[in-house]
């Protein structure tokens, strides 16, 4: 059964010097204006486009400058990742569809819509992910034999939380870069201050992960 998403609309933002947020990864969706295309015949004229349909159904275009990887279906639609905010993704999207204009393929661009941006924040000082889980079970994941991190499902706005021992998170599922900010703002104190380990600094991850499995066997 899954975890229940913990509403944060309540939250005040912390009041705390927040770590700065950084952007690694924007992704894009965007149509070329036709409901089909031949994948084939395309990635057979131009040699920057990548097509192996026995291993994916998509056609890979990438380019330099904003370093981006676009994803060609069939159906008319791409999606676009890589680029480092919704500027920068907006303008390779629109160079995409410019390169294959420019290579005569008739298409247009539109229907542009940012579908999830990733980002990450550094914390510094290891966190204690067992407490943060055994504190809000309903809504915090962490199962270290599995996956290193703990994970916070909130709502409003519908964001994931990775957050990891070394006191790096990972923000996910939002299409706004407010969206994210607001959301780490409201549960840095709650969330993650909180749980600072000022008692095992220098326990490593993987250690720390291997006392708290051992930890829940004696149970």
């Amino acid at each position: 059964m899954g975890k229940s998403k913990y509403d944060i609309s309540q939250l005040k933002k912390t009041e705390l010097d927040a770590p700065v947020i950084c952007i690694q990864n924007c992704v894009a969706t965007f149509s070329l204006g036709l409901t089909k295309l031949n994948l084939r015949d395309i990635a057979q004229k131009l040699s920057f486009c990548d097509f192996n349909p026995p291993k994916f159904a998509a056609m890979t275009i990438r380019i330099r400058e904003p370093k981006t990887t676009a994803l060609t279906f069939s159906s008319g639609n791409m999606v676009c990742t890589g680029s480092k905010n919704i500027d920068e993704s907006l303008f390779a999207c629109r160079k995409y569809t410019r390169l294959l204009q420019n290579h005569g393929i008739k298409v247009c661009f539109k229907d542009f819509h940012i579908q999830n941006i990733v980002a990450s924040v550094g914390v510094p000082y290891p966190l204690k992910l067992n407490q943060l889980a055994e504190d809000h079970g309903p809504y915090v994941s962490y199962e270290p034999t599995l996956f290193p991190g703990a994970v916070l499902r909130v709502e409003n706005p519908k964001v994931v939380f990775l957050i990891f021992r070394s006191g790096k998170v990972v923000i996910t599922g939002a299409k706004d870069i407010e969206q994210i900010k607001n959301a780490f703002l409201c549960v840095y104190e709650p969330f993650i201050f909180k749980y600072r380990d000022t008692d095992d600094l220098n326990l490593s991850s993987s250690t720390y992960r291997l006392k708290t499995k051992k930890r829940r066997l004696s149970y």
